[in-house]
């Protein structure tokens, strides 16, 4: 059974309390974290809501995205709302396509919403593309995860915390979870980063800094893998939360660690 942020938050609470923590620190501490959900493969009464693999359903006026394999289908209506703070579409799924194998070290993705999968029809890959991958139905359950960046708690004195953190994570039971949705990126690299190094020399370090801030705030997670199942790769994609609500699934970018 997982725990979802409101609850991992009264605990951790409580928790720092009977420490005698700073209750200030704590409340910042606390406002960094954002909701998460698990994808695994133990079943639940949720339903799929990932299916990893197998042959994606695309309209005949959409083309298959160049040499990218399709890794899998999220079905928007079946994604756990409630428990996230991202702007998913009500119904339909995403297609989402890896370009991972056919451009070694050179990574990209892209994410196809289809509103209507029943009027689509599946859709065999390019000659280009790789071996299929063998379908995989994944469920979903709340988790809370921490950053797994340290900077993300520049602002914040994290510091004798940690040990509260775990001390609340014993008290629920895990679940393994190889893909998830919102929640932080798995990696250190982001498209922050890329977006900092465009930004024009002449600004200032501070300046450099809010804008970095201000992109961090912006981006989440629409879904990522801790380790795709067939090479070991820990993928992300990520999307503006403006851009998700206006259903723009073409500005998701995509950035990975290769065969970890």
């Amino acid at each position: 059974m997982g725990i979802d942020l409101t609850t991992y938050k009264e605990r951790f609470r409580q928790v720092a309390s009977e420490r005698q923590a700073s209750a200030a620190e704590v409340e910042r501490f606390l406002a960094v974290l954002r909701p998460r959900v698990a994808l695994h493969e133990e079943a639940n009464d949720g339903g799929v809501v990932f299916r990893y693999g197998g042959l994606p359903r695309l309209p005949e006026d959409v083309e298959w995205p160049g040499g990218a394999s399709f890794l899998g289908a999220l079905d928007c209506a079946a994604v756990p709302r409630g428990e996230l703070d991202l702007p998913y579409p009500e119904s339909g799924q995403l297609m989402v396509f890896w370009g991972g194998e056919a451009h070694w070290g050179d990574c990209w993705g892209e994410v196809i919403y289809v509103a209507d999968p029943t009027t689509a029809t599946l859709r065999q890959p390019p000659s280009q593309v790789g071996d299929v991958f063998a379908p995989v139905d994944y469920f979903a359950t709340p988790q809370v995860r921490l950053p797994y960046d340290s900077g993300w708690y520049d602002d914040v004195a994290f510091d004798g915390l940690e040990g509260i953190a775990d001390a609340v994570e014993k008290t629920f039971s895990e679940v393994f979870d190889q893909f998830a949705l919102g929640g932080f990126p798995n990696t250190e690299a982001g498209p922050e980063w890329d977006k900092i190094n465009e930004t024009p020399d002449a600004i200032s370090v501070q300046e450099a800094q809010q804008r970095f801030a201000l992109l961090r705030s912006q981006y989440r997670v629409l879904l990522l893998s801790d380790w795709e199942p067939r090479d070991q790769s820990r993928i992300n994609y990520v999307i503006r939360t403006q851009d998700m609500a206006a259903g723009r699934f073409d500005t998701v970018e995509m950035f990975a660690e290769v065969g970890h």
